[in-house]
């Protein structure tokens, strides 16, 4: 079997695609790379074959490979600089799965679950617990969200490690980021602001429909990324903060993922969902390696 891994040229560094072709390999199993920028298609009578750019860029037309993994893991999608580029890519993905490859996580709930406000319409659609969130491209809506908030967490809808993320507690001063994000044609994502109780949050990886273990980071300031400084310890499981996070993982229809939860004065509360997850802190206090029980979980599902 030949397991496909989607990733950007980076990834050939990154230690989360190193950790998930040690597994595959060590199953028994084919490993092979596919960079974002380099895949292609030929589409007629007998279907779509997808092709592969042995070089990048390719220097000419035969200078490519015919791609046809048994699964796919689908990890990212490259750096997306047009709307056009975005869905190109998201259709040589959708491709793999209309010839009947399975792709994990699937494309759309991988999409949704990368997108902060479609997870959180789905979440709360499904009554699990997010902070108030307000959503608009008119900063003075956003600003009247700010006031109403007083202490609000204003996002990009599609940001990860906690890049870019703002917190206020003067809709005023607010309204100077509201205005950036509405020159740069960004929709504007405002959310309550939630003290943590210890100062950090869990995360929680759930791979098919189990929760695996958890984390808990506590942050250095009101962020909680391990990448802006917050250190990973291994945190308890209780069965309220276990069954959450499968649940939230279930409403987007996710194979695996990192499904981040605060604990606050009003109980437990989610705050982010990773579908691409990093886990190199949640493995080395844990001493649990995601990729394994990833790698088991596609293998599984695409003999099935």
């Amino acid at each position: 079997m030949q397991i496909g891994i989607t990733g950007v040229e980076i990834d050939s560094l990154n230690k989360e695609v190193a950790d998930l072709t040690k597994c595959i390999k060590a199953e028994g199993h084919e490993v092979k790379i596919m960079y974002s920028d380099a895949l292609g298609m030929e589409i007629g009578k007998q279907g779509v074959k997808m092709y592969h750019a042995r070089s990048r860029p390719s220097g000419s037309g035969s200078d490519k490979e015919l791609l046809d993994p048994d699964a796919v893991l689908l990890r990212h999608l490259g750096i997306i600089r047009d709307y056009e580029q975005f869905t190109y890519r998201l259709w040589c993905i959708r491709a793999l799965e209309l010839s009947g490859i399975t792709v994990m996580n699937p494309l759309m709930n991988w999409l949704m679950a990368s997108d902060k406000l479609a997870t959180s319409i789905v979440l709360s659609k499904n009554k699990l617990p997010i902070p108030d969130t307000a959503s608009t491209e008119q900063m003075f809506m956003a600003y009247e969200s700010a006031k109403k908030f007083k202490v609000s967490v204003v996002k990009p809808l599609r940001s990860a490690m906690g890049f870019g993320v703002f917190r206020i507690d003067n809709a005023d001063i607010g309204m100077h980021i509201f205005s950036y994000f509405t020159n740069l044609s960004k929709p504007i994502y405002v959310q309550k602001y939630l003290a943590k109780e210890g100062g950090g949050d869990y995360r929680v990886v759930v791979v098919d429909g189990e929760a695996i273990g958890a984390e808990f980071r506590k942050g250095i300031n009101w962020k909680s990324n391990v990448s802006q400084g917050a250190r990973p310890v291994k945190a308890r499981m209780d069965k309220e903060l276990s069954e959450l996070a499968v649940k939230a993982a279930e409403a987007l229809g996710l194979d695996y993922a990192g499904i981040d939860i605060a604990k606050t004065k009003e109980g437990y509360c989610i705050l982010e969902t990773n579908p691409t997850l990093s886990w190199q802190g949640f493995k080395s206090v844990t001493g649990i390696n995601p990729a394994e029980h990833i790698v088991r979980h596609l293998i599984k599902k695409s003999r099935s």
